[in-house]
């Protein structure tokens, strides 16, 4: 932009409003890092707005029709004379752009998935009256680092994902026809995102990527390099916790776990979905793995590493799951007992392997699994906390809240897991800090804490 178009740019303000997974999460901190670097005043508040941009999530029906509610919302804004444009990024209109141009025709703009790059050039183009249908976002995302974010996270933590896209063929996903194949960036460029992360404060770097472990695949080679990346970033001075999550268990690298015990910085947790148990389930699922092969992958894991916390993802209702092969699974996690777990009900998708297959219990049914899977996960949740109390741990805090700062241990990821609440009335304990604490009480998910005197 022209210097007389960056002084007019001071004077629109845009609002970003975001919606998805950290990973998506960057794409959003992306968008203002490019609109903040070309002058525009950016604001958390539609209604303050000039502009409104919104970063869509599509990975499943409800998160489509989420989208979708939120561009109606924007749209009668803009009807109401409240905005002047309205600005559709991200996953939706990557993977659906004909059905959202046809079913939005109000909207100024659609981008899809991009660095972005040309962003500012968009909003300016908006606020002309013109419409932007064509993919002028930027370049495709590559394989390069990705430096002007405008962080959206506390000071204590920032994500980082070092590769795009997705190799794998799972039944019930459509990513990889959203982000494309997988394209890792050079080992180089990840670790400058470190340093420069690290530059701004942060504390720790949470890796997400479609799928950790085949970080490198992509390279001449052929080979996993997660545990050379990973060694590479815990070596980065100044980075106090790395973690790492959306590990694949298959063809894991088992270099990593002599890397996890090298470096006091990487937590002693991986997140690290396995989705079922049922050899049946897992191959209507496309995992590519076995009831035994999980079952020994998971045990080795904790073998290999002291205190390792385990997370995973649970998808129940899919297509070959029955009651025996849903009960086969409640017996695993019940035997296993992860210490972290979420689960989800399958949504069938038109355009993934499994959407059209009918041999599935119905979506009441998925829902009823799913709980009965939660309530499992909540008493082994429970029964875990109840193991800390009494120790002392390091932590670290990403806010305070009146009276109290909520803070993290190790076994728990950001926005995800629970936290640790500790009483600071009079607000000593800052955005960042890393004490050692005392755990006093399990309290739910979450555990209570006072801090120890700093040793002299």
């Amino acid at each position: 932009m022209t210097s007389d178009l960056r002084t007019s740019a001071r004077d629109i303000r845009v609002a970003l409003v975001h919606l998805g997974c950290a990973r998506n999460l960057i794409d959003s901190e992306n968008i203002l890092g490019h609109l903040g670097a070309e002058g525009y005043s950016l604001t958390g508040s539609v209604e303050e707005a000039d502009v409104a941009i919104l970063n869509t999530c599509s990975f499943i029906g409800p998160a489509r029709e989420e989208s979708e509610g939120v561009i109606q919302d924007l749209l009668q804004a803009k009807a109401a004379g409240n905005l002047r444009g309205v600005i559709v990024a991200g996953c939706l209109p990557e993977k659906f752009r004909p059905e959202v141009e046809a079913k939005f025709p109000q909207v100024d703009a659609f981008l899809g998935l991009s660095d972005y790059s040309n962003v500012a050039r968009i909003v300016e183009t908006v606020l002309k009256g013109g419409k932007v249908r064509e993919d002028s976002g930027g370049r495709a995302p590559q394989g390069q680092g990705e430096f002007l974010r405008l962080l959206q996270t506390p000071r204590s933590y920032a994500y980082l994902r070092p590769s795009h896209g997705c190799d794998h063929d799972c039944g019930f996903c459509i990513i990889p026809q959203i982000r494309g194949k997988q394209i890792s960036k050079p080992v180089a460029a990840v670790v400058a995102e470190v340093e420069a992360l690290v530059a701004k404060g942060v504390c720790e770097v949470v890796m997400v990527a479609e799928d950790s472990t085949g970080y490198g695949r992509d390279f001449a080679q052929g080979e996993a390099r997660l545990p050379e990346l990973v060694d590479a970033m815990a070596s980065v001075a100044g980075l106090k916790w790395l973690r790492v999550m959306y590990a694949y268990p298959n063809n894991f690298p088992w270099a990593l776990t002599d890397v996890f015990n090298r470096h006091a910085n990487i937590v002693p947790y991986l997140d690290i979905p396995t989705q079922h148990i049922s050899s049946k389930v897992l191959k209507n699922m496309r995992r590519g793995g076995s009831s035994a092969s999980v079952r020994r992958i998971m045990q080795r894991l904790r073998e290999e590493v002291p205190d390792m916390v385990l997370r995973t993802t649970v998808l129940v209702g899919h297509p070959g799951e029955g009651e025996q092969e849903f009960n086969e699974l409640l017996d695993w996690l019940e035997e296993f007992r992860f210490e972290r777990l979420g689960a989800f009900a399958f949504s069938p998708e038109a355009t993934a392997p499994s959407g059209a297959d009918e041999d599935r219990c119905s979506h009441e049914e998925a829902l009823e699994r799913q709980g009965r899977v939660m309530q499992l996960q909540a008493q082994i949740h429970a029964d875990f906390q109840q193991t800390l109390v009494g120790r002392r741990l390091p932590v670290l805090v990403d806010e305070s809240a009146g009276e109290w700062a909520i803070a993290r241990t190790w076994a728990d990821a950001p926005e995800v897991d629970g936290v640790v609440r500790i009483h600071d009335p009079a607000h000593n304990l800052s955005t960042g800090a890393m004490p050692e604490v005392l755990v006093t009480a399990a309290d739910g998910y979450d555990l209570e804490a006072e801090v120890l005197p700093s040793p002299n």
